[in-house]
C-alpha cells in the first residue's frame, strides 16, 4: 500500500480532498467528520449530534463519511444502517448521493445496489431505512455506525423502540443529524444529553454550524443569508432555525410575549360556556395592512394591522 492510499484509507479529510477533489469537505466539515470516523475506526461508540445552517453541506458531509467508510471496510466487512422520516424522498436521496460519491474512480466498479436500499461496497454495506411509523425496519444491525438523518422529524418512541436496538450488540457509533426546531424532537433531546456527556469528559460530541462560519468559507453563501435576513428579519422562525440554529421554545416561537399578552384579557378564565348564558364572536377583519400566511406573519414589528377575535357574553 502506498503512502497516498493509506493516507486516503485513514482519514476522510485526505479521502475527500484526494478522491472527490470537486467535493472536498470544507473545514467546518472535516472537523465533524473526522471525529465520527475516529469513533468507527476505533470502535469508541460515541454518540454525535451534527446540526449544520440550511444548504451549508449537511448531506454532503454524511455521503462524503459514508463512502470513507464503506471503501476503507470493503475487505473486512460492516454495516452502516440509516434511517429517515421517510423512505422516499429522503433515504432515497441519502442513498442516492453516496451513490455518487462511490462513482469515482477507486470504488465505482465495485458497487451494488441491492433490494433498493442497500448499497454493496465489497462486504461492507449501508441500508437506508424509513423510520416512519410502521415502516418494516426491524432486524437491522449496524456494526460501523447508526445514522439518524433529518433526526428532528423522526418519532423518539420509534427510534427508541426499533433503531436504537440496531447497534445494541455491537456498541455502533450513532450520529444524529437534522434541524434545530424545538425541544421535543429526537434530535433536541439527543443534543441535550450528548452536550451534558462532553462536559462531563471533555469528548466533543456536539457540532452545530450556523451560517456565520459557512460565510466565512463560502461568500456567495453569506450573501445570500444575509438577504433573506433582511427580508424575514433575524427573529423570524425561519431565520432562527435555519440559520441560526435555535430552538422555538418560549419567547423565540410563534407566539412570542407581545402576542400572548394581546391574547390576555382582565376577567377570569371559563374553559366552557356556564349554561343558560350565550356568548358572541366577534371578528375585526384587517384591512390590506395584514401580513397574510407569508413569511410576514411571523413578523410582529412589520404588522400595522391584524384580524382580531373577541368572545363576548350577551346579557
Amino acid at each position: 500500500m502506498t503512502a497516498e492510499l493509506r493516507r486516503v484509507l485513514t482519514d476522510v479529510a485526505a479521502y475527500s480532498e484526494v478522491v472527490l477533489p470537486g467535493h472536498r469537505l470544507r473545514g467546518y466539515q472535516s472537523e465533524p467528520a473526522r471525529a465520527i470516523a475516529a469513533s468507527v475506526l476505533g470502535g469508541h461508540g460515541h454518540q454525535f449530534a451534527l446540526v449544520f445552517a440550511r444548504q451549508a453541506g449537511k448531506d454532503e458531509t454524511l455521503a462524503q463519511l459514508l463512502a470513507f467508510l464503506l471503501t476503507r471496510y470493503q475487505r473486512r466487512g460492516g454495516t452502516i444502517v440509516l434511517g429517515a422520516p421517510t423512505f422516499r424522498p429522503q433515504a432515497a436521496l441519502s442513498r442516492d448521493r453516496l451513490l455518487e460519491r462511490l462513482g469515482n474512480p477507486l470504488t465505482r466498479r465495485q458497487v451494488r445496489v441491492r433490494d433498493g436500499y442497500a448499497v454493496h461496497l465489497g462486504h461492507a454495506s449501508a441500508r437506508f431505512l424509513s423510520a416512519a411509523p410502521g415502516a418494516n425496519a426491524r432486524g437491522q444491525t449496524a456494526d460501523l455506525l447508526l445514522v439518524a438523518n433529518e433526526a428532528q422529524d423522526i418519532r423518539p418512541e420509534v427510534w427508541d423502540a426499533v433503531f436504537d436496538p440496531m447497534a445494541a450488540s455491537t456498541n455502533a457509533t450513532t450520529l444524529f443529524l437534522g434541524t434545530v426546531w424545538s425541544r421535543e424532537t429526537l434530535l433536541a433531546r439527543q443534543m441535550r444529553h450528548l452536550t451534558a456527556l462532553q462536559a462531563r469528559d471533555g469528548v466533543r460530541r456536539v457540532w452545530t454550524i450556523p451560517w456565520e462560519p459557512v460565510a466565512a468559507e463560502l461568500p456567495a453563501y453569506g450573501d445570500r443569508v444575509r438577504a433573506r435576513i433582511a427580508q424575514l428579519g433575524p427573529d423570524h422562525p425561519f431565520i432562527r432555525t435555519e440559520y441560526r440554529l435555535e430552538e422555538l421554545d418560549g419567547a423565540g416561537g410563534l407566539f412570542p410575549p407581545a402576542r400572548l399578552a394581546q391574547m390576555r384579557g382582565d376577567h377570569p378564565r371559563r374553559h366552557r360556556a356556564e349554561p343558560g348564558k350565550r356568548y358572541a364572536l366577534l371578528v375585526d377583519v384587517a384591512g390590506e395592512e395584514e401580513a397574510g400566511t407569508g413569511p410576514s406573519a411571523f413578523d410582529d414589528a412589520a404588522r400595522r394591522d391584524s384580524t382580531a377575535l373577541t368572545v363576548v357574553e350577551i346579557d
